[in-house]
């Protein structure tokens, strides 16, 4: 079997088979495909060989820069997400780059050539994680509390509630410069 193809707006359109060694006989603009040809509809003609129309591997398309080759792993320059191209053709998009991020750090940007570190940001988020650290214990130990408070409103408190109530006390107290030191400095920022 024979193949033959047409050609329309640079690239393959029609391809039919044949048993004919003759290109068919309505319509001009048959070209006659080789036997070992792997065209396809939609294919442009530039990735094949004008005289003999056999296809050229991807390889020699990129040597020629008929072909764009971005395969590889690609990092997006924002989230950082990985991205992975497997196939030629595939245009990178702007805000990708192969430069992988530093691993392990949340707090990094792509300054046009690498990644940095944004130590400013990063020196806030461990702050507000503090800050919401202590004021969890402080909750916690308010919730504690409760009990040996409502029994010294109700003057039937032990010993055992006032010493727990003072260790809670203490413990809430030592923990409110330190909050009222990193709530300033958060808001300065």
């Amino acid at each position: 079997m024979k193949y033959f193809f047409t050609i329309k707006d640079g690239r393959i359109d029609n391809i039919i088979q044949s048993a004919e060694s003759k290109p068919p006989a309505y319509g001009v603009g048959w070209h006659k495909a080789p036997k070992d040809w792997y065209g396809a509809h939609g294919d442009p003609i530039e990735h094949f060989d004008p005289k003999t129309w056999r296809k050229f591997t991807e390889d020699e398309l990129v040597k020629q820069g008929k072909l764009i080759d971005n395969r590889g792993i690609w990092y997006d320059k924002i989230t950082c997400r990985k991205k992975e191209i497997k196939d030629y053709g595939v245009k990178a998009h702007k805000n990708w780059t192969q430069v992988a991020p530093i691993k392990n750090e949340i707090y990094q940007f792509f300054n046009g050539e690498r990644w940095i570190v944004n130590e400013n940001e990063k020196r806030r988020a461990e702050r507000e994680k503090r800050l919401c650290d202590l004021k969890a214990q402080v909750d916690d130990a308010e919730r504690k509390i409760i009990r040996p408070l409502r029994a010294m409103q109700k003057n039937r408190a032990t010993e055992a509630d006032l010493k727990r109530f003072n260790d809670l006390d203490t413990f809430i107290e030592s923990l409110r410069p330190e909050i009222t030191h990193l709530e300033e400095e958060l808001h300065s920022d």
